[in-house]
Formats: structure tokens, C-alpha cells, sequence
């Protein structure tokens, strides 16, 4: 059997969590996609990954995406999006900083746009606004750890 492109991403990603040096409980959450997990029950993660290999990075949000995250949220106490930069890196952003980007009115065709120049953190902007802070590659995983 081989093996999906969207395990590889997302086993990246799962794997740094994993070495950060805690004892996590990672499940699958129950939905119709491939990107949300539960850590603990208690935090939600919902990854998506470019392939592209440099920046910038566009990742789309469809209204389906969107609810799910919603969902998630009513769920957990804690929802992050982890973005995986092709071989880049990561960025994680919290359930908060993301509606910074995308608002409450789900459209479909809504997306996050992630850029960094070469040693600096990163620029994430999205259809409805944008992060006035860059966000450092060193952030994750304990952006999500901390809160466990």
C-alpha cells in the first residue's frame, strides 16, 4: 500500500508534537477529511501543507473547512492550525489568531497566505485580515504543548 501525500505532512508535523517530550494521546478527529486530529480530547489540530516549494505558501479554506474548525471549537478547549511549509517549516496559529484572518462569515474560496524571507519569521495574512506580528518558526510545538 502506498503511502498518501497528506500522511507524510501531517506525520511531520504529528511527529514534532510527539518529540517535544510529553505523553499526548493523538486521535483522529471524526470527520469527512483527513486534516483534524484531538490531542488529549481536550485540544483540537487542524493541519494543512503546501507542497510548494517556497515561500509564499496559499492555503485555501473552503466553507466545509471552516465548519469543521467551528465544530472542533465547540468541542475542545483549544483549536490550532498547523500549516506545513513544504520542507520549510511550520506555522501554527491559534483558533484566535485565525479569525484574525478568516471572520465568521464562511465563504468558500477563503484562504491563509503564509511568506517568509530567508532567516526571518513568518507573514500570514488572510481574505479577511491579517496578523500584525510575524510568527517564529520555533513556536511550534509548544504554542501547542503549554496548553496541555
Amino acid at each position: 500500500m502506498s503511502i498518501n501525500t497528506y500522511e507524510l505532512y501531517h506525520g511531520a508535523a504529528i511527529n514534532r508534537i510527539i518529540d517535544f517530550g510529553k505523553d499526548f494521546k493523538i486521535m483522529k478527529f471524526p470527520s469527512d477529511t483527513n486534516s483534524s486530529y484531538t490531542i488529549n480530547q481536550q485540544i483540537g489540530l487542524y493541519i494543512k501543507y503546501s507542497e510548494k516549494r517556497i515561500s509564499p505558501w496559499r492555503f485555501n479554506f473552503n466553507k466545509s473547512h471552516q465548519e469543521e474548525l467551528q465544530h472542533m471549537k465547540q468541542l475542545h478547549k483549544k483549536v490550532f492550525i498547523i500549516f506545513v511549509c513544504y520542507e520549510d517549516g511550520f506555522t501554527c496559529l491559534s483558533w484566535q489568531e485565525l479569525k484574525k484572518l478568516l471572520d465568521d462569515n464562511l465563504e468558500d474560496g477563503e484562504w491563509v497566505h503564509i511568506k517568509r524571507m530567508r532567516k526571518e519569521k513568518y507573514t500570514v495574512t488572510g481574505s479577511d485580515g491579517k496578523l500584525k506580528y510575524k510568527i517564529g518558526k520555533n513556536e511550534f510545538p509548544e504554542k501547542i504543548t503549554k496548553n496541555l
